[in-house]
């Protein structure tokens, strides 16, 4: 069977399509689990419209029932038509580039755009943990091919923000990489100031420890990405106020893995260090954590980074499951895991600039503290 990209899909699709490493075994996946989205298409988008009609940045522009079906079935169409059928050739491309045309000209917010696409994604992931579950592999394979299309979609409708759909892919991908990570703020309302915060700190640590200016700054736009694989974990998983049970955090440890497909391999030096921060930021140095084991300076610096400025980031934040612990608790457990989660040397470095760190803190600071379960 041919990969459906058209016989001439032009340029821009093309390296999108490399860019999301778009291949024939995610067209397989999307065509298997079509079934899926045909049974739950209606209620996946009765959710997302739902939502866009009460948020204030979008409210204005669904404001009778009536714009709100006909945005509905045309996003509807779009979706059962050409994205979840894998169909990418020449007459998705020249629809996708006029949806984004259509709600660049009403004048709808780059990052209210790509945050509803957040919102989409979420309810896909709840509904395919709910059609395959427990079969975790059945549900990577697809929640990655449909990753991938979902992110093709955003990517060619959004590029229309810039001067042309044809912007130099080094240039955009600079761009998107802060459009993705801040969409996060429409899932999951503890990471909007948290990936500015990681951004901030990750360069500062960069900069302590000698990295070459540019080094700095690829980390600084890479890293908000760390965590973007959880857009693939269902929201009871990601949201539950309380514990996590064995199958669950079995779950939730593929977002390392999730990232990565989302951030395929490329040759763009910015595109392959957010790959690599997104797959090791949860590895230890002593080889205990995941997805891969890894121990020492087998884990990239840039994840050896990440990990440090991200646990004391979440330590000091209130979540659904904790409480925010005080500077002091934070430093001691940044300590006593010297050499056993964290590099050594980098955490001494961090340590020694930890008024800068907490400078960022209040720099960023959470507008609103979410409520937490019992210690």
């Amino acid at each position: 069977m041919e990969v459906a990209f058209g016989s001439d899909p032009g340029n821009a699709i093309r390296r999108w399509a490399s860019y999301l490493a778009i291949d024939q075994q995610t067209v397989d996946a999307l065509r298997e689990y079509y079934w899926i989205m045909e049974r739950n298409i209606d209620e996946v988008l009765a959710f997302v419209y739902d939502h866009l009609s009460s948020c204030p940045e979008t409210a204005q522009f669904y404001q009778n029932e009536q714009s709100i079906v006909r945005a509905r079935g045309h996003l509807r169409d779009h979706l059962m038509l050409y994205v979840f059928r894998g169909h990418f050739g020449v007459d998705y491309y020249n629809a996708t580039i006029r949806i984004g045309q259509t709600h660049q000209r009403l004048g709808i917010d780059f990052k209210v755009y790509s945050g509803a696409y957040c919102i989409v994604m979420s309810q896909l992931a709840r509904v395919v943990y709910q059609s395959l579950a427990p079969n975790i592999d059945n549900i990577h394979r697809y929640m990655s091919a449909l990753n991938r299309a979902i992110f093709l979609d955003l990517g060619l409708a959004t590029a229309v923000y810039y001067d042309t759909a044809c912007f130099e892919l080094e240039e955009l991908a600079y761009e998107l990489n802060f459009a993705l990570a801040k969409a996060g703020e429409f899932r999951d309302n503890e990471t909007g100031e948290h990936i500015k915060r990681i951004s901030r700190m990750s360069f500062e640590l960069a900069k302590a420890l000698g990295q070459p200016a540019h080094w700095c700054k690829m980390i600084q736009i890479a890293s908000p990405l760390h965590d973007v694989g959880k857009i693939g974990v269902p929201d009871e998983i990601l949201l539950k106020p309380g514990k996590l049970d064995a199958d669950e955090w079995k779950l939730m440890q593929q977002h390392p893995a999730i990232g990565g497909d989302i951030i395929p391999d490329n040759k763009s030096e910015l595109i392959r260090m957010a790959r690599r921060i997104s797959l090791t930021h949860h590895e230890k140095w002593d080889g205990s954590g995941y997805p891969a084991g890894l121990a020492g300076e087998e884990i990239p610096l840039e994840g050896r980074i990440v990990a440090i400025c991200d646990v004391f980031d979440a330590l000091l934040s209130t979540r659904p499951y904790k409480r925010a612990w005080s500077v002091a608790e934070v430093v001691a457990y940044l300590r006593e895991n010297r050499a056993k989660h964290f590099d050594p040397l980098l955490l001494d470095c961090f340590l020694e600039h930890l008024d800068s760190m907490l400078h960022i803190r209040h720099q960023f600071e959470d507008a609103a503290q979410p409520e937490t379960v019992a210690d």
